[in-house]
């Protein structure tokens, strides 16, 4: 009887690494899709920071094209040396402060 009940223990417990090492195989590949979706967009999330003015289209393109190596870095590029728009919220508070001085 012990040594049925001693199996059971050491089968329960081999279930229960397998359930945690699954567990952490699917967290592992989770980060790792995340973190390559992040690198993936790294050129939309410039261009976004730095209120570019074809934003739109940086993003519409990475996400048609970004997974070439050559069209990701040329997005990269014309985003960070893009032309660069004022933001909405500044340029209407600007504009409520120019009204108002006068």
């Amino acid at each position: 009887m012990s040594t049925l009940m001693a199996l059971g223990i050491v089968v329960l417990a081999l279930i229960g690494l397998g359930i945690a090492a699954m567990f952490l195989h699917m967290v592992v590949w989770l980060l790792g899709a995340i973190l390559g979706l992040l690198i993936y967009f790294i050129p939309s999330i410039i261009a976004a920071a730095r209120h570019h003015e074809h934003f739109l289209w940086v993003l519409i393109l990475n996400i048609v094209l970004g997974w070439s190596g050559i069209a990701w870095i040329i997005l990269m590029v014309w985003a960070i040396l893009g032309e660069r728009r004022e933001p909405p919220l500044r340029k209407l508070s600007a504009d409520a402060f120019n009204h108002s001085a006068r």
